[in-house]
């Protein structure tokens, strides 16, 4: 009985080439959880400079080159599946050839996407977070309280110098504020030398409903190395939000660092609006646990209490209430769903990357504001 011939699998230079690719992308994204110096030495010195020169050609186009690359991403899986389907009907005997020619062009493509997303996002968690030098420290109940007091008198304060329109929301006085919030992150670059280098400037999304449903006030582009932000939402957000992603292109990836290091640039400002969207962020954001101690608790209700009343409208301003009607019609996947599956990619990601606590880590901001007011 003769022996069955040994099918030979055969790959062509190119496969091999991406299998190769593959194989080190992988490789580097484990070294990297065990190569932290390595990696602090990519964030703090390669990562500017290759932001810096990406971020000249996107800042180029007016408008969100990543946001062009995911509406084109997202038509181009729909029209390969489309004509793959169609081909493999109407063309069966050259079936193996197409699913061959398919495989290699969207192989190509999802190697970019990996290569892209190793070296602009996944490896950048692996980095020493600035919570590191919070180990072993730890905050009395009566020092919270007292910067807790702190941050409500200088919002209070610092609402009194900003315009409001007629429904007695924040506006914005000065035109020209995306030059000042790349003054901010110049001026904060004196302190974290990380941040120096070029800022275009970020561009405003086209598809806000969909972001909107998420509850995002901004994002990073890693793709194009843009800095995005939501044009639909209350100006009170804007300076803080552009101020924080621009922390993301020279390579900060935690968003409770984002939001400190927003934070600590709208306060180099002299520009009151600035100052007052960075108070009013970091007071957003604040997460205080006093346990079973009542009269910390007392004390935060009262010290709450004294929120001016224009603070409060900006603490809780995201969209204007008739925004969710009047755009009802672009509603694909109701908010909703789309909004809980945000929030689960979100914590799923960061722990897939090495954060354990996931989502929670947002309000790692807390600690590292209470750090620079007792520790500076």
């Amino acid at each position: 009985m003769p022996m069955p011939k040994k099918i030979k699998l055969q790959l062509s230079p190119g496969t091999q080439l991406m299998f190769w690719i593959w194989g080190i992308l992988i490789l580097i994204n484990l070294l990297s959880r065990f190569l932290t110096p390595a990696v602090d030495f990519y964030i703090a010195r390669i990562f500017p400079a290759v932001s810096d020169f990406w971020c000249s050609i996107s800042g180029l186009a007016d408008f969100s080159v990543g946001e062009v690359m995911i509406v084109m991403g997202i038509t181009l899986l729909f029209a390969g599946l489309f004509s793959l389907i169609l081909l493999m009907i109407f063309a069966k005997r050259s079936r193996r050839k197409i699913l061959v020619c398919y495989g290699k062009f969207y192989g190509w493509i999802l190697t970019w996407l990996f290569f892209i997303l190793t070296f602009r996002f996944f490896i950048l968690y692996q980095g020493t977070q600035m919570s590191a030098k919070l180990e072993g420290i730890s905050f009395q109940n009566s020092e919270v309280l007292d910067i807790y007091e702190l941050l409500v008198n200088e919002a209070n304060q610092a609402a009194q110098n900003v315009q409001r329109d007629d429904t007695g929301h924040f506006i914005l006085s000065d035109e020209n504020y995306m030059q000042e919030a790349k003054n901010c992150m110049t001026r904060l670059s004196e302190e974290f030398p990380q941040y120096k280098g070029v800022y275009p400037d970020a561009k405003p999304i086209s598809h806000s409903y969909f972001f909107t449903q998420q509850g995002l006030l901004g994002i990073y582009f890693p793709f194009s190395m843009e800095a995005n932000y939501n044009p639909v939402v209350y100006q009170i957000n804007l300076p803080d939000t552009i101020c924080h992603e621009f922390t993301h292109l020279k390579g900060n990836i935690f968003e409770d660092e984002a939001g400190y290091l927003a934070f600590r640039a709208c306060l180099t400002s002299e520009n009151p609006d600035f100052v007052y969207s960075g108070y009013i962020n970091v007071l957003k954001w604040l997460d205080l646990d006093f346990g079973d101690d009542e009269a910390a608790w007392q004390r935060y209700d009262e010290i709450s209490g004294n929120l001016s009343a224009d603070v409060r409208t900006d603490l809780h301003s995201y969209v204007p209430e008739e925004y969710y009607t009047t755009h009802r019609h672009e509603e694909v996947i109701p908010t909703a769903i789309v909004s809980d599956v945000a929030d689960t990619v979100l914590d799923a990601n960061l722990k897939v990357n090495g954060i354990p606590e996931g989502s929670a880590s947002y309000h790692g901001l807390t600690a590292l504001v209470l750090y620079y007011y007792i520790y500076g």
